[in-house]
């Protein structure tokens, strides 16, 4: 289950990858989840053909993702979303707590405590 987070809470956090990923030629980030996290499951990992769900982000999520450096804080990532893109990434607050909150359900990525 994840936590709930007020918008200034979150917004103070400090989001940090948990998963690995791979970046295509064309710059988008595709993160590689294994399908078993638990450690009583973990030891199937290896019999899988497909041992990881792969989340491919379109262009705004894979910005956001690399500029994840585990020292920016979620409302820093938002304002870089909105210099980097302008318009095109309006709302950039929604947008960009909406992406972390999603990652974070997810397990791709957790949060720390910012400054």
């Amino acid at each position: 289950m994840v936590r709930t987070f007020t918008v200034e809470g979150l917004l103070a956090m400090v989001p940090v990858r948990t998963v690995p990923f791979e970046t295509g030629e064309d710059g988008r980030v595709t993160l590689l989840r294994p399908k078993f996290v638990s450690p009583w499951l973990a030891w199937l990992q290896p019999f899988l053909a497909r041992p990881v769900f792969r989340v491919r982000l379109d262009e705004v999520g894979s910005h956001l993702w690399l500029a994840m450096d585990g020292e920016r804080t979620v409302a820093d990532l938002c304002g870089q979303l909105g210099a980097a893109f302008g318009d095109r990434a309006e709302p950039v607050r929604e947008r960009g707590l909406s992406f972390v909150y999603q990652l974070l359900e997810g397990r791709f990525l957790e949060l720390r405590n910012g400054r």
